[in-house]
């Protein structure tokens, strides 16, 4: 069983369910379930297999939840083999309780979005009180511009529905429409980005939240993702910027002793290793791909690095920093 709203929901209509001594048919049991659905307005279920699977679900995750079946005529009833069980009477040991206390104190980051309405389900189902003192910091740009998009973005991944996206380009500063097939979200140095497939470009696009201007649903048949795996997909490059028709590189940059102590502890990227090292620096190896958002990393560490490898990069960065130097004198 998914751990979505609706799923979670059925759940917990279906352990009532169960609790009480009441009969309850596959059939009832699917009624009782569209019945709570209908109140929050979610789809009703239509197939009485999905609360068979549900059935099965339970026993799998909560082994003591022995789930029986009597036979009433032609019909099959079901129940708890213990009455007045119930899967949500379930004791927690300390050690438990403090680590689903933590985790749901991390999630509450979420709350007000939708697919996350599960948090106060499940924070008033255990009784959990969350500290309104803050112990976790994200480093999180509450100010940044279409952050409140976050929340239609998710559902329209989720729910596989292609969308028109009004998008500025700040370079020529107009507004162009977009009609994306979005696949997953990104936050990257305080900023979110969607990333899908663009049918205006023909390929898989990158879209930043605070570019965005306008966003509405497209009546277009969705082109599912059967190409990305995301979990490595920007494991090859430092941010999420991957240009067309480029490989990966090796970048060689030599880090002033000063500075290494920082590099070693927080490495570039995680093909980081050394290749030499002296009284005056350290130089290092990554193998990326070349983007703007290596060029910003090496700039913002000034006099302390130094590209070495390969030839264009480093000359891109030189004509950076004496651009920069124009500005001072």
């Amino acid at each position: 069983m998914p751990r979505t709203k609706n799923a979670l929901i059925r759940q917990k209509t279906i352990d009532k369910c169960l609790s009480s001594r009441k009969n309850y048919s596959i059939r009832d049991l699917m009624d009782a379930c569209n019945r709570e659905l209908e109140l929050i307005g979610e789809y009703p279920i239509t197939a009485t297999n999905t609360i068979r699977e549900d059935l099965e679900q339970i026993m799998a995750n909560y082994p003591d939840a022995k789930i029986i079946s009597r036979r009433v005529g032609r019909h099959l009833y079901y129940s708890y083999e213990t009455e007045n069980y119930s899967i949500y009477k379930i004791p927690l040991n300390d050690d438990e309780f403090a680590q689903i206390t933590q985790t749901l104190s991390i999630l509450s980051r979420f709350e007000g979005m939708p697919q996350f309405e599960w948090l106060d389900e499940i924070k008033s189902t255990l009784n959990i009180k969350i500290s309104s003192d803050p112990i976790v910091g994200f480093d999180e740009n509450i100010d940044l511009k279409g952050r409140d998009y976050f929340a239609q973005l998710f559902s329209a991944i989720n729910n596989k529905q292609p969308l028109v996206l009004t998008y500025k380009n700040f370079k020529r500063n107009i507004n162009q429409q977009f009609i994306v097939h979005p696949y997953y979200l990104k936050q990257f140095n305080r900023r979110w980005f969607l990333i899908g497939f663009s049918e205006n470009i023909g390929r898989l696009s990158l879209f930043a939240f605070d570019r965005i201007e306008d966003i509405t649903t497209s009546n277009c048949k969705y082109i599912p993702n059967t190409k990305y795996n995301f979990k490595d997909y920007f494991d090859d490059m430092i941010g999420v910027t991957r240009i067309d028709h480029t490989d990966i590189e090796t970048v060689r940059i030599w880090v002033s002793a000063n500075r290494w102590p920082y590099v070693a502890t927080k490495p570039l990227h995680g093909t980081q290793h050394i290749i030499s090292k002296d009284v005056s620096g350290v130089i290092i190896q990554i193998q990326v791909y070349i983007n703007k958002e290596l060029e910003q990393l090496i700039l913002s560490f000034g006099k302390d690095f130094k590209v070495l490898e390969p030839e264009s990069l480093k000359q891109t960065i030189a004509q950076q920093f004496c651009e920069a130097l124009k500005n001072y004198q």
